[in-house]
């Protein structure tokens, strides 16, 4: 056997060693060590045994990338091919980008040599890999953000300094390559931040801009699913600064979706690892000087998400989860307005719960006290400005949110009187509130127009459709009750304009739903909208029809009729199969089937059949998804 291997250069055999790996890589230096004295060669030695101590990065890597495909292929039963990585992606460098060496080094974890640990070390390596899989090229993302004024979501959170192109805030643009580079949980917050400036791209958008994207709409679930399967799914990663934006935005798509029960069970999540996390606590320190970041951001974090259930919860009548909070010192106009408004956003909620003798006199009170924070803020601030469409500034991100504070300033007063306007025919004590409801409903329209008009104003847009839903509503009705207790030409005088502002509402979201099937709220609500102007069609005289509308309840309209809420009787055909189909005689009371607000698209809304659980329990703004079993 030649064992001219295992010889040292003077006649040795070279001592075992337990990693063998940079032998190729010592071979230099034993060559150019002297074989004459034994003095080298014990030099030799030593030096040999110290450097095996150490061996070098590259050998190292190999020996690591090697165990990352052991990992992939027999821990998480994933078998990844031996050839190059970048068949994974459409962009090797994403893909292949390790996470930053003071975390990771050479893309995998540092291991503890525990044999528990390794199959989530493999889990984590195959989620991060699936993730930045997902991240487009720095082409589509620059159109995509160009594209929207989601670059105003930057509010919502806040990037390192790093992940901009350029290392530039003012950019409002993210370097691909550099959140490549991060942990998993910016990857996926990423991802979201995507998904909703997909949702938000313009109706004219043309996706043939981009290199890599096919469809939009399948773009957008994508990265929504995978993140929420992969990432959100786990409270370990969500009980971080990072996690809990990812959670704030992941609620924020579903908001801009229509679909607030979902939002609501995301933030109020997000809110209970806050809990935990003693952000209710933190909220109430005062800031230091100089501020310390990770505390300011935890507070900036805590008041996203009270607001976000504040508003949540008002829109679904849903206790609220957290107490009023403090505001710091240089805090904007639009955001101390709108923490007043929070403030009072309790009693309106408890204001249409049960009505009595003196639920009059606290909606009263309510809008004396909207009134009262409405002037202390300068005449300015309540002007309709004029909206830019492409600036990028931080000007133009307090205009944005000046316009939707109005906007949700104006809803709240809806709030207030809404649950009156049906009893102004019979009652003339509540003309008050049928008025004040109206002129609200009209501000808010003026400013959802101001908003269409900028053009590419979208993520905004589709805080505030829900809001233009209500208002449009809510006119349709005064002028129903109008046709049918005055005279038709004195409505036609007097009304001309309203019922022109709500055709032109139909015909602007009538336009929007044919555009795109982004236009999610837009296209349910034109259903209902169009289902209520019905009624006024002669051909329909005599004819009577229950409309489900979300927020309203079940309404009662027929021609020449003043609209009503029926009232639910047990004695009906309903109310027996409703005797039947419950559990030790208590009624379903809450639904979680269907989570889409409205009826699907093609509804005609009719309630026939339908059992209408939520009018037995409420008299407030429900929606009218009544599917499913769900029993208390």
């Amino acid at each position: 056997m030649d064992t001219s291997n295992d010889e040292s250069p003077s006649g040795k055999k070279r001592p075992c060693k337990g990693f063998r790996a940079c032998w190729e890589c010592k071979r230099p230096k034993m060559q150019n060590s002297s074989p004459n004295t034994d003095a080298s060669s014990a030099t030799s030695v030593a030096a040999e045994s110290t450097d095996d101590q150490k061996p070098c990065s590259a050998h190292i890597g190999e020996q690591l990338s090697k165990l990352e495909h052991l990992f992939e292929k027999y821990v998480c039963r994933k078998f990844t091919p031996a050839g190059p990585v970048q068949q994974l992606s459409r962009s090797s460098t994403l893909v292949d980008a390790p996470e930053k060496p003071t975390a990771y080094f050479l893309g995998l974890p540092d291991i503890n040599f525990d044999a528990r640990s390794i199959p989530s070390i493999g889990s984590k390596i195959t989620t991060r890999r699936a993730l930045i899989a997902l991240l487009p090229s720095q082409h589509d993302a620059d159109i995509i953000f160009e594209s929207t004024n989601c670059w105003t979501i930057m509010s919502m959170y806040k990037p390192a300094k790093d992940v901009f192109v350029n290392k530039d805030r003012q950019s409002y643009a993210l370097d691909m390559s550099a959140i490549a580079q991060e942990h998993s949980i910016v990857v996926a917050r990423t991802l979201l931040h995507l998904a909703i400036c997909i949702g938000s791209l313009p109706p004219q958008f043309q996706v043939s801009r981009l290199s890599a994207i096919w469809s939009l709409d399948a773009t957008m679930e994508n990265y929504v699913t995978t993140v929420t399967s992969l990432v959100t799914s786990c409270d370990e990663q969500m009980s971080t600064l990072p996690g809990l934006e990812t959670l704030c935005l992941l609620a924020t798509y579903h908001m801009n979706s229509a679909n607030l029960r979902q939002a609501w069970l995301i933030i109020r999540r997000a809110l209970n690892l806050a809990h935990l996390m003693g952000f209710h606590r933190i909220i109430t320190q005062p800031t230091t000087n100089p501020p310390i970041e990770s505390v300011e951001a935890a507070k900036f974090v805590w008041r996203l998400f009270v607001d976000a259930d504040r508003y949540l919860g008002l829109h679904l009548r849903l206790p609220f989860a957290a107490e009023d909070y403090p505001l710091p010192e240089n805090t904007g106009l639009a955001q101390i307005h709108r923490c007043k408004l929070g403030s009072l956003m309790r009693q309106i909620s408890d204001l249409d719960r049960e009505f009595t003798s003196q639920s009059y006199v606290q909606a009263l009170a309510l809008d004396e006290k909207l009134d009262s924070i409405m002037k202390q803020m300068p005449h300015e601030f309540w002007e309709v400005p004029n909206v830019p469409s492409t600036a990028r500034s931080e000007e133009s991100a307090q205009v944005l949110e000046r316009l939707v504070t109005q906007i949700w300033h104006f809803q709240l007063k809806i709030f207030v009187h809404l649950p009156f306007l049906l009893r102004a025919a019979k009652d003339s004590r509540y003309e008050f509130s049928k008025l004040t409801a109206t002129q609200s409903s009209r501000n808010i329209i003026m400013r959802w127009f101001a908003l269409r008009n900028a053009d590419i104003t979208q993520a905004c847009c589709r805080w505030a459709e829900l809001g233009v839903f209500i208002a449009t509503v809510t006119i349709v009705l005064d002028i129903l009750i109008e046709m049918s207790t005055r005279e038709k030409a004195e409505v036609q005088r007097t009304r001309g304009s309203d019922f022109a502002m709500v055709c032109r509402v139909i015909a602007e979201m009538e336009k929007l739903a044919k555009s795109s099937t982004r236009e999610k709220i837009a296209a349910r609500s034109v259903i209902v909208i169009k289902k209520l102007i019905s009624s006024l069609d002669p051909r329909r005289a005599g004819t009577r029809t229950r409309v489900s509308i979300p927020y309203f309840g079940t309404i009662e309209v027929g021609s020449g009729m003043p609209p009503t809420r029926p009232a639910f009787d047990l004695d009906s055909a309903a109310g027996k199969e409703l005797n039947t189909t419950a559990t030790d005689s208590h009624l379903p009371v809450f639904s979680f089937v269907s989570n889409d607000l409205w009826p699907a698209a093609g509804s005609d809304c009719d309630v026939d059949g339908d059992l209408e659980f939520d009018i037995v329990l409420f008299d407030g703004l429900q929606d009218r998804d009544t599917d499913g079993n769900w029993m208390f």
